[in-house]
């Protein structure tokens, strides 16, 4: 079985519920009741059983305590340190050989980490904050070296580019921007998805998301509902939408390929591949089956695609026959949201339960 290198997924209720600094779940806010929907639903499944062959074992003890569940994962690019964003509304950095706490947690005073991102050399931490700023901090020394100001609305979501130049932030003012990580000044304009991809489109509430195509020169923005393109060099919007505002058939997570020529995205249940220069489906539509496929990564060589889904299965599929490789994984234990796993290798994944803590595999 080859190495599997990027698993990702979102936990949407963390992501879009407000946190309060004791850990609490606040009031929810506009655009958050299909979170508690997802919330509850997910509290409703079944574990499910465990399919015959271990494809992924635990590398250790868990990380962290139950209550203190990470929202939002991210692995070093060297694998050697974990960043957790907690409900408790701090950034936490672990050594993953140990398993320990590297330092004291790293706050923003008055308001809450929601998104963690490593720089692509691993000495920058870009936090995403519910003050509706993004900060950079010194991972060797936890210290914060820069913040920028986005906007008055929470920043869901934080991503640098593969240069390390650009830092991308999503938020809820319905935006996404790009920031020179130098000077912390926006380059070029916000850019506003909505659907049918007008020069004035209407804004979604919310963007959760922003990711850049390894290659830097696209950047994709979701929304929960749709995927939307967007030329870096120009900030202009590149085709129509990827995905349907349709309830049930929107877009919950998405990831490039290694090539940037594919956009994989996920939704409930369905998991497609497209054509990120006509915008065009590949071949016919996966299935996560009864469940909601919740995460979607590539593997190094880009031939085999890993999505996991709200019942804590993760499943591999050939990209070029859209067919199911092997048996689905289920991790034995609690049901799990499957996050980040940025281990350049495929060999180290990261996963972290509804209410508990985090975990890290050995993928064989």
């Amino acid at each position: 079985m080859p190495a599997v290198a990027v698993l990702a997924a979102t936990v949407l209720a963390g992501a879009a519920l407000g946190v309060s600094p004791a850990g609490s779940v606040s009031q929810p806010r506009r655009g958050s009741v299909r979170a508690l929907q997802l919330t509850a639903a997910v509290r409703r499944i079944a574990r499910p059983a465990s399919t015959g062959e271990e494809l992924a074992r635990p590398a250790g003890a868990p990380i962290g305590k139950f209550g203190q569940y990470p929202k939002k994962l991210a692995l070093s690019p060297d694998s050697k340190v974990l960043a957790t964003a907690d409900a408790d509304g701090a950034a936490r950095l672990w050594d993953v050989a140990t398993h320990r706490q590297i330092g004291a947690p790293i706050t923003v005073s008055g308001a809450q980490v929601l998104c963690v991102a490593f720089s692509p050399d691993g000495k920058t931490l870009a936090t995403a904050n519910s003050d509706g700023t993004a900060r950079l901090w010194d991972v060797a020394t936890r210290r914060q070296i820069g913040v920028i100001k986005v906007s008055r609305d929470r920043v869901l979501g934080v991503a640098f580019s593969p240069d390390g130049k650009l830092l991308a932030t999503a938020g809820e003012g319905g935006s996404a921007r790009l920031w020179d990580v130098a000077t912390g000044q926006q380059v070029g304009a916000a850019m506003t998805p909505g659907p049918g991809g007008s020069s004035q489109p209407r804004p979604f509430s919310w963007v959760m998301a922003v990711t850049f195509s390894p290659d830097g020169k696209i950047l994709a923005t979701d929304t929960e509902f749709q995927a939307q393109l967007w030329d870096v060099a120009t900030q202009r919007q590149t085709g129509k939408p990827i995905g349907a505002v349709a309830a049930g058939h929107g877009v919950f997570r998405l990831a490039f390929s290694p090539d940037s020529k594919i956009l994989a995205t996920v939704g409930n249940p369905t998991i497609r591949l497209w054509n990120v220069a006509t915008h065009q489906r590949i071949g016919t539509a996966m299935s996560a089956g009864a469940t909601a496929a919740y995460g979607v990564a590539f593997s190094p060589s880009g031939r085999i695609l890993v999505t996991t889904d709200t019942s804590g299965v993760i499943r591999l599929w050939d990209v070029a026959t859209h067919q199911r490789i092997g048996k689905q994984i289920a991790p034995k234990g609690r049901h799990e949201f499957l996050l980040e796993a940025l281990s350049p290798n495929g060999r180290m994944l990261a996963t972290t339960q509804f209410d508990g803590p985090a975990q890290l595999w050995r993928v064989n």
